[in-house]
């Protein structure tokens, strides 16, 4: 009878073991998603703001264009842009994650098109390729996108189809 008793409680043992570690397993699992989806949502804040610093630079700044001319890429509104990610506290966003030669800082309005007034739209895409639940359900990146809109306070040296405004009646 003792042994049978001794024999149960073993059992026991090793069925409330294995449970632990199947609920440890998923909540270890469910805390990653949470870290993860955090950082997702932190790294859309920053590319936000990143395309908001572009945007706000190409407003003031038409002709500053890597496309037209990438001497100096930190000169221009890519390069600002992608400086707001070196900018980050903590390092958790890498400004090497947005590759300019790429397109993944770009403007939708030719240099030709920058009028004084137009509206445009400056978009950033970034690649997280560092989280932990994506990788482990097989997908390697992750792009996050945003936007921005603005308007040019100034014509740009190129444009040559802007239109001349009309004098106000006296």
């Amino acid at each position: 009878m003792k042994a049978m008793m001794r024999k149960a409680r073993q059992s026991r043992k090793a069925q409330s073991i294995v449970e632990f570690a199947l609920g440890s397993f998923l909540l270890l699992m469910l805390l990653a998603a949470s870290v993860d989806l955090g950082r997702a949502f932190y790294t859309w804040i920053v590319v936000q703001n990143m395309a908001g610093e572009g945007a706000g630079y190409l407003a003031t700044q038409p002709d500053n264009d890597c496309s037209l001319d990438c001497s100096s890429v930190d000169d221009t509104f890519q390069g600002r842009a992608r400086n707001v990610a070196a900018r980050v506290m903590g390092a958790v966003i890498s400004p090497n994650n947005v590759n300019i030669a790429n397109g993944d800082v770009s403007v939708d309005v030719a240099p030709a098109q920058r009028c004084l007034g137009r509206t445009f739209n400056v978009s950033v895409s970034y690649h997280m390729n560092d989280l932990f639940f994506p990788s482990f359900l097989g997908f390697r990146t992750l792009t996050i996108g945003a936007s921005a809109p603005s308007n040019f306070t100034t014509s740009s040296s190129r444009s040559s189809n802007c239109p001349t405004p009309t004098p106000l009646p006296q």
